[in-house]
């Protein structure tokens, strides 16, 4: 059921990110605006990588080509931090001003560097699969380190990320409604990836601890959770841009007609 759920929202997510590329225009040749549509891009290539090396066919794949067990969840879990990243940096645009726009990506670049080293780190004293490692199970405590390492950091920047941009949506409400039901959907995304985190985190202690969750759990809730959350992101990032690109002109052109057939 995992590799379902993955590999349909790999796909989805893949065609949102078509969408956006096709829509989107060129931004104002100003730094910032780079900077933000350079992130969103990332946040698509993240989102769909750290799905499809979840998926289980691929992820016994890549292991097996790369020669290295647990490489491709290593892999998937680093995109993942690199969403939040992308995300966090696509959120300076909106709250920082100009001239403090590269110091406030350069911290959160330096941030989650140190994280990514310390996961890498602690990873190379494991020696399980993919399926193991991105389990609610862990082996032993070296399996259990990475794990609580990876969605301890997960639980705090989608749960900062979650509170920004429902934040960010409600000030937009009013003015750019579109723009606005973009960011609560991205909200809603990072939200189930908290939901995700939580959830994982929660089963590998108890596990440890000698008690199982519900095998439900493991089969639904967590990937269910897992893939809601990369496809909300991308959907709520390229809202804004068809949105702008597509419903709008529709509006506009639906609304020129209805204005001529009602002229005398």
């Amino acid at each position: 059921m995992a590799g379902l759920i993955f590999g349909v929202c790999a796909v989805l997510i893949a065609v949102s990110a078509a969408i956006y590329m096709a829509c989107t225009s060129q931004p104002a040749r100003q730094e910032a605006y780079y900077t933000a549509r350079r992130a969103r891009i990332w946040a698509f290539v993240s989102c769909f990588l750290g799905s499809f090396l979840t998926v289980p066919s691929v992820a016994i794949t890549v292991d097996a080509f790369l020669g290295r067990n647990g490489i491709s969840t290593l892999g998937g879990n680093l995109f993942a931090i690199l969403a939040t990243l992308s995300l966090a940096i696509v959120s300076v645009n909106w709250t920082h001003p100009s001239a403090h726009i590269r110091r406030a990506v350069v911290s959160r670049i330096f941030v989650v560097s140190c994280v990514m080293a310390a996961l890498t780190w602690e990873f190379h004293l494991t020696d399980v699969t993919s399926a193991e490692l991105a389990s609610m199970s862990p082996s032993s405590t070296q399996v259990a380190g990475y794990m609580l390492t990876h969605l301890g950091y997960l639980t705090v920047a989608a749960t900062a990320i979650t509170l920004r941009y429902a934040a960010l949506a409600r000030a937009a409400w009013s003015g750019r409604r579109i723009a606005a039901a973009g960011l609560a959907v991205t909200a809603a995304g990072t939200l189930s990836g908290v939901v995700y985190a939580v959830s994982r985190a929660g089963a590998a202690i108890t596990h440890l601890h000698g008690h199982d969750w519900p095998s439900v759990m493991e089969a639904y809730v967590v990937p269910a959770a897992g893939a809601l959350a990369t496809l909300f992101i991308t959907v709520g990032l390229s809202l804004p841009v068809i949105g702008h690109r597509v419903i709008l002109p529709l509006r506009r052109a639906v609304s020129a007609q209805t204005a001529k057939r009602a002229a005398p």
